[in-house]
């Protein structure tokens, strides 16, 4: 049976938290990515760390189970994050197509503490409608209404004829597009802000930016 003694739990979180740092450069942030897709997102992180050179060791991708309901997911998340303290960021990447939201944002903002003591919240990345609005974006420049997830994909599928939320190299057939859809999406976000407007729109480039920290450097950069 397993132990459930604090002392125990501080001692198993010690060891994972000196395993991440054998496999990682000293002072660089955990991530913890907590998914709603079973697929299509992790396929795309995984594929992302391993072409931008960011290291895994300090990346933790938590695939979906089922759950669509962000305030869950949200819960999930956090409940994750008490298992173990030892992430410097919490993320969950969700869609959103019409949903309330305000549940879900409210607990998000609720401060949590990590294992060194540092408050921190949950950053919700948000897609709307879906996140194959975010594959789109590295190819097109995306602005019109899509009222729903099959109108995304099908605007997707221009450009990846055979796409299917189970490719596991979904970032290799993107990839080469990443910041244009980074600049996309920062464009279309001020252009929704100009209107007031919420979508199409992606959270996913602070989501980026934050990986890219743990990209490993080169010999001799």
């Amino acid at each position: 049976m397993r132990d459930n003694h604090p002392k125990q739990r501080q001692l198993r979180q010690e060891g994972r938290r000196l395993s991440r740092q054998k496999g990682s450069r000293a002072g660089l942030p955990a991530i913890l990515i907590i998914c709603e897709g079973r697929e299509t997102e992790p396929n795309y992180l995984q594929g992302l760390c391993d072409a931008r050179g960011i290291n895994r060791a300090n990346v933790k991708i938590v695939p979906g189970d089922g759950d669509t309901d962000a305030f869950r997911l949200v819960r999930k998340a956090r409940k994750r994050f008490e298992v173990d303290r030892d992430f410097d960021a919490v993320f969950v990447v969700c869609d959103c197509a019409g949903e309330d939201l305000t549940e879900a944002i409210a607990l998000a903002a609720k401060p949590m503490k990590n294992a060194s003591g540092v408050a921190l919240s949950v950053t919700l990345v948000i897609s709307r409608p879906c996140f194959e609005l975010w594959l789109l974006l590295h190819f097109e420049y995306a602005a019109r209404p899509l009222p729903t997830a099959a109108d995304a994909v099908d605007m997707l599928r221009r450009h990846i004829t055979d796409y299917n939320k189970a490719d596991r190299h979904i970032f290799a057939k993107v990839g080469a597009g990443l910041d244009r859809a980074i600049g996309h999406a920062v464009r279309l976000r001020a252009e929704l802000a100009a209107v007031d407007a919420q979508s199409p729109d992606t959270h996913m480039p602070a989501l980026i930016e934050a990986l890219e920290v743990l990209r490993r450097r080169r010999p001799g950069a």
